[in-house]
């Protein structure tokens, strides 16, 4: 069994391979482009909503990147939507949280393990990069900072990015029906956290006007 004491040497060599691209970018990114932690844009309407919902004082951002959007100097560098809007604030002032915690182990400003508990956790863009061999360790880490809910999107679908190797960048690709059932089994651990999963999959209908663009399956597992 892999865990936080003894990952695999598949986690640490795809550790190595983010601290490059985030301290070095490639040929495409420039190093302060590169996982700036903008994939969140997609589901800033739902995470207002269950903020709200869940009288959220307190958030963990579980690999954040470089979390521009809670950066007071950053959240209005990054658009967020087609017409280049941009933030009014950072993320933990719209939210109105007394207090929020940005991890990443592949970025030395926020590569130390936060300690204690939060409300909330999210944790988007992150699962689909981790090797099945430490996915179940690193969900049962995310759960165990939480008071009440859990927010997670998975990509069920290959990345278009690639390492040098040529491996794709999303390591740990599975279908919808496999996260709903590790989560349904984590859960039982954790009953009395509510989680929010967006499981991402690839519009294949060529017919589809949206054909090739991801779309979202949301997924909610009451708390007991």
């Amino acid at each position: 069994m892999h865990s936080r004491e003894n990952p695999s040497e598949d986690y640490k060599k795809l550790l190595d391979e983010y601290i490059k691209l985030h301290t070095k970018g490639n040929k495409k990114i420039a190093p302060d482009a590169m996982f700036s932690g903008i994939s969140i844009i997609y589901y800033l309407r739902d995470l207002q909503q269950i903020v709200r919902t869940e009288s959220c004082k307190s958030i963990l951002d579980y690999g954040c990147g470089k979390a521009s959007l809670y950066c007071k100097d950053k959240y209005n560098k990054l658009m967020i939507d087609k017409n280049n809007n941009t933030l009014p604030k950072p993320l933990p002032e719209i939210w109105n949280l007394d207090y929020f915690a940005l991890y990443d182990p592949a970025y030395e400003k926020y590569n130390t393990l936060p300690k204690g508990k939060y409300d909330g956790v999210i944790c988007s863009d992150v699962i689909e990069h981790i090797d099945e061999k430490d996915s179940d360790w690193v969900l049962e880490e995310i759960f165990s900072f939480a008071r009440k809910f859990v927010f997670l999107t998975i990509a069920c679908y290959e990345a278009l990015k690639k390492f040098d190797n040529g491996r794709n960048v999303h390591v740990n690709v599975k279908s919808i029906e496999f996260w709903q059932d590790k989560l349904n089994i984590l859960h039982k651990k954790y009953p009395y956290l509510k989680i929010y999963t967006a499981l991402d999959t690839v519009i294949q209908d060529k017919n589809d006007k949206d054909y090739g663009h991801f779309k979202t399956n949301p997924y909610i597992i009451e708390r007991k």
